[in-house]
């Protein structure tokens, strides 16, 4: 399962770095992507969740990947946005599957701010 989420994580990473990229359900496969190793943290998902709780952070969005990477695909994983309530602009982002064994904290963000389509042309 860790394994399982390192590629996902790895694969998330790299479409985050290509500014060419064709994301589409068949253009996907045309990429020559290979496993890399991520540094993130994974613990069962009643103890994340709790000092996620505990540190006062709360989710403000959820995204689901589905199985081929289809919209109709079963979900494959959920990556949960969680924001400080303490501290501006730090949010920490999450993944966990269905299952629900273990929760990993993808990373930790700091200065984040919403961008507007219009602040995107200027």
């Amino acid at each position: 399962m860790e394994k399982l989420i390192k590629t996902i994580c790895g694969l998330f990473f790299i479409l985050c770095l290509s500014s060419e990229l064709n994301a589409g359900p068949e253009d996907l496969s045309i990429y020559p992507w290979t496993t890399q190793e991520m540094p993130i943290s994974c613990g069962p998902l009643a103890d994340v969740n709790k000092a996620l709780d505990m540190a006062g952070y709360v989710q403000i969005e959820v995204a689901y990947a589905r199985v081929g990477a289809i919209p109709t695909g079963e979900i494959a994983y959920a990556v949960i946005t969680y924001a400080s309530t303490d501290v501006e602009g730090h949010m920490i982002r999450t993944m966990e599957t269905p299952a629900q064994n273990e929760k990993c904290i993808l990373n930790l963000l700091f200065n984040y701010k919403v961008v507007t389509p219009k602040e995107l042309t200027n």
